[in-house]
């Protein structure tokens, strides 16, 4: 945790984060939940997860043209107070009792695009304030609080919230968002590259997704990203419709179920530097492909809570490790004027997966059952682990690496 005498402004974007990351744990438990309680068509609750995902798609890359272009400090303090005040007035709704499914999506799509516009933006601040050869202890410090906050701490806080009141983990949240857009507005501002006079930022957008195709290693890692994503989204927009339907697990429990995967989540992420030295980044981004091919197939197969548990501990253990190498990984390959860009265009392809294996999600949980679909999800992802094992390797990324040095020594 070196990264935490980084100086008083690296803290204060370390603690806007968690308490953003708490009312997005309180939000991804509660939300869920909400609908479930409205309806238990499969498809009906996995088009939440859905519109929540489709900003991704629409937003991602009009987004990277912005961070790029504008104050990035501006546009986190926009991203948050939008979140605050909506899911203010949606705890009104509910406490009022005016609340449709209609209202749920609309709702999801708006914070989806807010969370899309914050992510982007707040992963072009850390490069900024730690030196290259630190940037994995940077990332996992990050990764290592959000992932407390977001999946140990608000998943059992927003479960306990709704068994009490199903509007005030909203409530809760919106103040959550309200407290990180305050810290926010504190640190310094972060102006970025002005855009060409007259340059259309449909072109500045061509431009990040022309570098990322024709660069062979995030080519490939966006893409092994897209179809695991797809595959994650398919199951885990299910997930609230078989855990509660479990003996025992109501509201609570199935935030304590998601909280079981953060205790992998903050090992993994605090692991993945001394991981990705000792197995290289190449071999530790694929491995946690095959690795999520495993929790799919336990998940199609186990029935005891502490056993669903456990293979969640597993999970969240693979996201921990595999996160932080594939942002450090970019960050360190993508030239800093185009990281904006670049990154925007990463999220498309990948992120723009998510809501079409919703979607799938719901269809096929429909259609063959939810144990069924988990296990079709994991065939799947083994599938594609292999099929990438020559494009996504510890070669591979010393090539890439070789390049940016050789590009770095030529321009000294």
């Amino acid at each position: 945790m070196r990264a935490w005498r980084a100086g008083p402004t690296f803290r204060r974007l370390w603690l806007a984060s968690t308490s953003a990351n708490i009312g997005d744990g309180i939000g991804k438990t509660a939300l869920p939940l909400l609908v479930a309680s409205i309806s238990r068509d499969p498809i009906v609750v996995a088009s939440l997860s859905a519109f929540a995902a489709l900003p991704g798609l629409v937003f991602t890359l009009p987004f990277g043209a912005l961070i790029d272009r504008l104050d990035r400090r501006t546009l986190l303090v926009v991203a948050h107070t939008s979140r605050g005040v909506l899911l203010g007035l949606l705890a009104l709704a509910i406490f009022m009792g005016h609340l449709q499914i209609a209202l749920l999506y609309a709702v999801a799509f708006v914070l989806g695009t807010a969370e899309t516009l914050a992510d982007g933006t707040a992963e072009t601040f850390v490069p900024s304030l730690v030196e290259n050869e630190h940037l994995e202890d940077a990332n996992g410090a990050l990764y290592a609080t959000s992932v407390t906050s977001n999946e140990f701490v608000g998943p059992p806080l927003g479960g306990l919230l709704f068994a009490a009141s199903p509007g005030l983990p909203f409530l809760v949240n919106a103040l959550s968002f309200l407290g990180s857009t305050a810290l926010i507005s504190t640190l310094p501002s972060r102006p970025a590259r002005r855009g060409v006079a007259g340059e259309p930022w449909w072109r500045e957008v061509t431009d990040g997704l022309k570098w990322l195709w024709s660069h062979p290693l995030l080519r490939s890692v966006a893409l092994l990203m897209a179809l695991t994503t797809l595959l994650d989204a398919a199951v885990f927009a299910l997930f609230v419709l078989f855990a509660t339907a479990l003996p025992g697990v109501g509201p609570v429990g199935y935030g304590l179920l998601l909280t079981a995967g953060a205790v992998g989540h903050i090992l993994g992420s605090l692991l993945s530097p001394y991981v990705s030295r000792r197995f290289g980044a190449g071999r530790t981004v694929l491995g946690s492909v095959f690795v999520l091919g495993l929790v799919y197939l336990g998940l199609s197969l186990l029935h005891a809570p502490p056993l669903l548990a456990a293979l969640l501990v597993l999970d969240g253990l693979n996201l921990g490790l595999s996160g932080v190498v594939k942002v450090s990984l970019r960050q360190r390959l993508v030239p800093p004027d185009l990281r904006g860009r670049v990154g925007g265009a990463y999220r498309f392809v990948v992120a723009g997966a998510a809501p079409l294996g919703a979607f799938l999600g719901g269809v096929l949980g429909q259609t063959l059952g939810l144990r069924q679909t988990f296990g079709v999800a994991g065939g799947l992802a083994l599938v594609v682990a292999v099929l990438f094992v020559g494009r996504v390797n510890n070669r591979a990324v010393a090539r890439a690496q070789e390049r940016v040095d050789g590009q770095t020594h030529s321009s000294a």
